[in-house]
């Protein structure tokens, strides 16, 4: 390819004397001096190797190569905005890639919806399940862009901020024959092993979901269904996970009926991780995407 012997400020110059007629109105459409406008066409010519216009008329006249380079300087010029306007739109569509992380109880059917709604955003999304401590680590060194988990009945670590996804109903759930027939009572909950699928719970937390002075603890939810179908104990689990649906799982009328087992989810992000106009659609996607799917 032979090198270019002129550049862009060059072809600007000399078709916004084609477009206003004089160096004046030029120089005015560039906000740049006449003798600027008039020298860059000028070396143009110079490398050209012929004159673009008449100088002796006024307004100026383009010579007949000028004219014919008119047309060409008009596709360039076009060509050039579209470059502009491409080479502006990339770091935005390079930073358009979130990492997401979430907890055993978030719903599967609400993050593949969440996922689909942001790829029609232009924006794709790496999931990676943890619990609530770990995303808080995660948030802080900036290995992941937005977390989606219980809410803590506290406030976010200033250096996050969050907003509400939804919420989500929680029930006990045992192999059937586990408990005699009829409403359990709380003690008899007590008296049972409880599977908790947490690896660690906050005190407020541990108390309302951790019921038996028996627990095992198994933060894999394939693991904690094994267990659950070999009647190693009971558990609360969320409703959208369709416990009921595994071999043998029932689930468990108690004295406390469901009152108090719902529990929000919020979503956390760290302030400046995430591009504006990015975190802007995810968050329209998940307001979205927990109406569809509630």
């Amino acid at each position: 390819m032979n090198p270019l012997n002129f550049t862009l400020a060059q072809i600007e110059a000399f078709a916004s004397v084609c477009e206003t007629g004089t160096l004046t109105h030029a120089a005015k459409k560039l906000r740049k001096d006449r003798t600027t406008v008039s020298e860059l066409v000028e070396y143009l010519e110079m490398d050209l190797g012929y004159a673009l216009f008449d100088r002796s008329s006024r307004p100026l006249k383009l010579t007949e190569a000028g004219e014919r380079l008119w047309r060409q300087a008009q596709l360039f010029l076009h060509e050039a905005q579209m470059f502009s306007q491409v080479a502006r739109q990339i770091p935005e569509h390079l930073s358009a890639r979130l990492t997401l992380c979430y907890d055993p109880f978030t719903p599967r059917d609400f993050l593949l919806r969440l996922q689909g709604a942001l790829a029609m955003r232009q924006i794709r999304v790496d999931l990676l399940l943890g619990e609530r401590g770990d995303a808080q680590r995660w948030l802080a060194e900036g290995s992941v862009d937005v977390g989606i988990f219980q809410a803590l009945n506290r406030s976010i670590n200033e250096s996050l901020q969050w907003r509400s996804v939804g919420s989500i109903s929680l029930a006990v759930y045992a192999r059937r024959g586990f408990f005699d027939e009829g409403t359990v009572s709380l003690l008899n909950l007590a008296s049972r092993t409880q599977l908790m699928p947490f690896r660690e719970l906050p005190e407020w937390l541990k108390l309302r979901l951790q019921i038996a002075d028996d627990v095992q603890r198994i933060n894999d939810a394939e693991m904690l269904r094994e267990l659950l179908c070999a009647g190693a104990g009971w558990a609360f689990l969320p409703v959208h996970m369709r416990p009921e649906r595994w071999p043998d799982i029932v689930r468990v009328e108690t004295e406390v009926g469901d009152n108090g087992l719902a529990h929000p989810l919020v979503a956390l992000w760290r302030p400046g991780q995430i591009a504006q106009p990015v975190l802007t659609q995810f968050l329209e996607a998940i307001r979205d995407t927990w109406t569809m799917t509630s």
